[in-house]
């Protein structure tokens, strides 16, 4: 690639020799030239290389917006750096935005293939996104470019984690760690592998020594505290593990709280009141099914698997996959221009209401396009969308793809919240309700109360399923939703724990979809049920309706 010139060389004779002493000292005294680059920036000196030292320092300080600003600085100066794109990438990361982040590290991987530090961070963004095989591709690239590269390492045992290899897993982080000793998610997939393996006595040593570590991350320090809870957990000592996980879930909250805290009007749980609102202000009339049928594409059948999360959605999704008439897409984000357009702004739903079928089309083909923009290919397939809160959305999905049919997972709410409390999540504005019990209930039961609404009023074919029956019945419970998707039972979906493994599951529940089928997941609040007190009367009616025993 063609060399282009920097704002260095466009300087007087005076400054280049300064960004020329600030580079030699850079060599051996990051923390002096970095001094050197503020007093060089506070004298008038614009150059790509100064910014770059000062956006490292703010991003070391954990002032990952500032260090952004800092980078783009540096990108007006040289438009095409791929080093300041890397760094930009690394920053979005850091603050939740995994999209912008995957496009910038994207653009920089282009520009500079050969770079080790670039394609492990495409491969890191790839991973929050959930595309999991591109992110195996990219770390594996990082490690080949540079032997050395101990966050590739890592990030290759954390994917065979996912899939419980357990033996790669720990090889991967042993290497991580030869290379960098301090390399802290390598050290945690060492305790995730005991986990895995039911050495709860040694995951908890390596946890308790993890959480005590001076340079350990906020929010590395609040996960692995969660998994300490799950040691715990594991070897029978339910109220300290619960203490752990409130710690870790604590630690999460508060490194967030500025994020959600200060904005109420915008919490999850106040998003799911509005829509509900607005869709009750439309007449049931504006919602019924359009005469004609909207145009179809060649897909088989479209199903959406909705529920909340940690309520077996993911397991079901799974079970779904292993049939050779069915493709499923790991909650991937394909619905984008819709939910945009009708659902985050005021009087969304109340529009939505009154568009006929046939000029949501643009709609329809943005989702396609997306699904296949995602590797999935629907032709004479049934495609199944899994999304656990897209419950909240059914106005959206019924009117937009009326055709679609509803799959509606059920697992003890006990269990639900329990279970979104004791895991860790990439971060945004749902995920924070599950810190604290009673927060995780009070979503809980908004997103159900709306979910329930939205089944009875408007025109959608559902099917309920249970959890604990699909553990408890595989074979009838399966025969049922294939009977509901119009597709033959087959032998094959036994085999759902091997494709999941294959299928490199992208959320939290991919260590246990893994396992197989196990009765453990039911009826774990019991051991907590000191701890779901509170939670307990918003919960109850919920328990009732969908007829679990009572507490």
């Amino acid at each position: 690639m063609a060399k282009r010139p920097t704002a260095s060389r466009r300087q007087p004779a005076s400054a280049v020799l300064s960004v020329s002493e600030i580079r030699r000292v850079a060599a051996t005294d990051l923390g002096k030239a970095t001094r050197l680059a503020a007093e060089a920036k506070s004298a008038g000196l614009a150059d790509p290389f100064v910014h770059h030292l000062l956006a490292i320092k703010l991003k070391q300080d954990g002032k990952f917006e500032d260090a952004v600003a800092e980078l783009g600085l540096g990108l007006q100066l040289d438009p095409q750096n791929p080093r300041l794109m890397t760094e930009v990438g690394f920053c979005l990361l850091e603050l939740g935005r995994r999209r912008e982040a995957a496009q910038v590290l994207g653009v920089a991987l282009k520009l500079d293939p050969k770079s080790a530090e670039t394609n492990f961070g495409y491969g890191w963004a790839a991973e929050r996104l959930g595309t999991l095989a591109v992110a195996e591709s990219a770390f594996k690239r990082a490690l080949e470019l540079n032997p050395n590269h101990a966050d590739a390492a890592a990030g290759l045992s954390g994917l065979a984690v996912r899939r419980r290899e357990w033996d790669a897993a720990r090889s991967y982080a042993l290497r991580a760690l030869a290379l960098d000793p301090r390399q802290t998610d390598a050290q945690m997939n060492l305790a995730r592998v005991e986990l895995g393996t039911g050495d709860f006595a040694a995951a908890e040593a390596q946890l308790r020594r993890i959480v005590e570590l001076p340079y350990l991350k906020p929010q590395a320090r609040a996960s692995a505290r969660l998994l300490l809870g799950d040691a715990l957990d594991g070897a029978g000592r339910f109220a300290e593990a619960f203490t752990a996980y409130d710690q870790g879930k604590t630690e999460m909250r508060e490194q967030f709280d500025r994020n959600f805290e200060g904005q109420r009007a915008n919490t999850a749980y106040d998003g799911v009141q509005e829509i509900l609102g607005e869709f009750l202000e439309t007449p049931a009339s504006a919602w019924a099914r359009p005469a004609r049928l909207v145009s179809r594409t060649d897909e088989r059948g479209h199903a959406f698997l909705v529920g909340f999360p940690r309520s077996g959605t993911t397991l079901l999704e799974q079970v779904l996959a292993t049939h050779p008439d069915v493709v499923a897409l790991d909650e991937r984000p394909v619905m984008i221009e819709a939910e945009v357009e009708f659902l985050t702004q005021p009087g969304g739903v109340k529009r939505l209401s009154s568009v006929i079928s046939e000029l949501l089309e643009p709609f329809r083909d943005a989702y396609w396009k997306r699904v296949r923009e995602f590797g999935v290919n629907p032709a004479g397939k049934v495609f199944v969308d899994k999304h656990p809160l897209s419950t909240f959305r059914l106005p959206l999905i019924s009117k937009v793809f009326p055709n679609a049919k509803i799959i509606f997972a059920l697992r003890d709410p006990r269990d639900v919240v329990l279970s979104c409390f004791r895991r860790s999540f990439n971060m945004n504005a749902a995920m924070y309700e599950f810190n604290t019990i009673e927060g995780a209930a009070r979503f809980y039961d908004a997103v159900m109360h709306a979910g329930e609404i939205y089944m009875d009023r408007l025109p959608i074919d559902v099917c309920r399923l249970r959890y604990e029956d699909l553990v408890a019945d595989f074979e009838g419970s399966t025969g049922a939703l294939c009977d509901f998707l119009d597709i033959e039972r087959t032998a094959r979906l036994s085999d759902f724990a091997a494709t999941a493994a294959a299928g490199r599951i992208a959320t939290p529940s991919s260590a246990q979809v893994g396992r197989g089928l196990y009765s453990e997941g039911a009826g774990q609040w019991r051991n907590y049920r000191f701890a779901l007190e509170p939670a307990l009367p918003i919960l109850q009616p919920w328990i009732e309706k969908f007829g679990y025993e009572p507490t």
